[in-house]
């Protein structure tokens, strides 16, 4: 029954009692809300503060980026670096800003640090052309050939995100340019002759491989590059007039002066069409070499012409040669003033010289019809005659000064 009681009294509170309980309810609510509003505001505010604080980094970066970017602009690389290091600053893992800093590196000359920077770049994306391109560049300038044309031909092979067509072009002739700096000049020819094949529809891109292919060391492929920029429809003016120049002295390199002078006529029909592309002084010049082309044609003794006509071009040069020997001999004689001193070589070649004049004695057509032993000989002393008399006379004119650029161009050809 005590225990009935008890239970009885925890039950039925007395009013004071209950009033009481119900105070504290409302405390401990008031309470509770109280904490919640407290948590409330305080995630809103710590929202707000780093919201605040990522936009302001954000502008902070941004702005350091494009001040690099506009120091880059202007030619101002080393400011360039400060600035995107400043961007990396605030978001260390843009892959944008490493890339401006490291191409910012490369153009201030720090060749290391710029190495470092596009490498780990590459090791996240080893078939990036551009990333490729850049390691390339910067071997070249550490001198490391190896690793350079390696990464140009990674480059070549590489990704590239639009006008990958022109970027390889561009890398084929880079890498062409190098290859003939180093005197790779074989393998400098078949990536230009790679970069031709795919170029048939551009004369600009024609006109620079035509220019390495003759740097190359291959002047025939080069002279047919600049006959197809000369023949292409959408060519410029300018760059016919160039090529015409071009296969004019590549033809007169090898011996076809044929094809020099046939090259210089079109040159001079198509001046005549685009009178403000070249100068009346350049037109001249051309002129002149024409010229002396059509005149070396009249010296040479081309093995295809008659006979005849052959034996007196061979005897003309030798009279003209003999007269440049007697004349330079006479310089050098004591009587005739003050001689040059001669080495011992032009010494005996001086001797030599007069020997095999001497022993030519009268050049009659008839001793040389049918001799071609004697007319080669004859050819050989009248070049010998002219490099000789230049060396030590100094440079010739007239028929002298072509038959010396004759002497030099061992093999010659209609």
């Amino acid at each position: 029954m005590a225990t009935t009681r008890t239970a009885d009294s925890k039950l039925h509170l007395t009013p004071a009692e209950r009033i009481q309980r119900r105070r504290l309810i409302v405390q401990d609510t008031l309470a509770l809300f109280g904490l919640t509003l407290i948590a409330i505001c305080t995630a809103v505010l710590t929202y707000f503060f780093f919201h605040s604080f990522a936009e302001h980094r954000s502008v902070l970066e941004k702005r350091w980026f494009e001040r690099g970017q506009i120091a880059m602009a202007a030619g101002r690389p080393a400011e360039a670096v400060e600035d995107f290091r400043s961007a990396l600053s605030f978001s260390s893992t843009s892959a944008d800003y490493q890339m401006a800093l490291a191409e910012a590196l490369a153009a201030s000359g720090r060749t290391e640090e710029a190495a470092a920077y596009f490498s780990a770049l590459h090791d996240a994306e080893p078939g990036d052309g551009f990333l490729n391109l850049q390691l390339a560049r910067l071997a070249v300038r550490r001198g490391n050939p190896q690793q350079a044309v390696e990464y140009y031909q990674a480059a070549l092979n590489g990704l590239w995100r639009g006008q990958g067509t022109e970027r390889r072009l561009q890398i084929r002739l880079e890498l062409a340019q190098y290859l003939i700096s180093l005197g790779r000049s074989v393998e400098a020819q078949g990536d230009l002759l790679a970069a031709e094949g795919n170029s048939l529809d551009n004369p600009s891109a024609l006109f620079a491989i035509a220019d390495l292919l003759r740097r190359a060391d291959d002047p025939t492929d080069a002279f047919t590059a600049f006959r197809r920029v000369e023949r292409h429809g959408s060519a410029r003016p300018s760059q016919v007039l160039q090529s015409l120049l071009a296969e004019s002295q590549i033809a007169a390199s090898m011996g076809q002066y044929k094809r020099a002078t046939q090259a210089l006529n079109r040159y001079m029909a198509k001046s005549r069409q685009h009178p403000s592309v070249s100068s009346p002084r350049q037109n001249q010049a051309v002129e002149q070499q024409l010229d002396a082309y059509q005149r070396m044609l009249q010296l040479i003794p081309f093995y295809a012409l008659p006979p005849k006509q052959r034996v007196e071009r061979v005897l003309l040069g030798a009279d003209i040669a003999h007269k440049r020997y007697a004349g330079c001999a006479a310089k050098l004689h004591p009587k005739n003033g003050p001689s040059r001193q001669l080495s011992s070589d032009d010494a005996a070649a001086l001797s030599a010289l007069a020997a095999q004049w001497a022993q030519m004695g009268p050049r009659k057509p008839a001793a040389f019809a049918g001799n071609a032993p004697l007319q080669q000989q004859l050819i050989a002393w009248t070049n010998q005659t002219e490099i000789w008399t230049a060396k030590v006379c100094g440079p010739p004119t007239g028929d002298d000064a072509l038959l010396l650029q004759l002497a030099q161009v061992p093999d010659k050809t209609e």
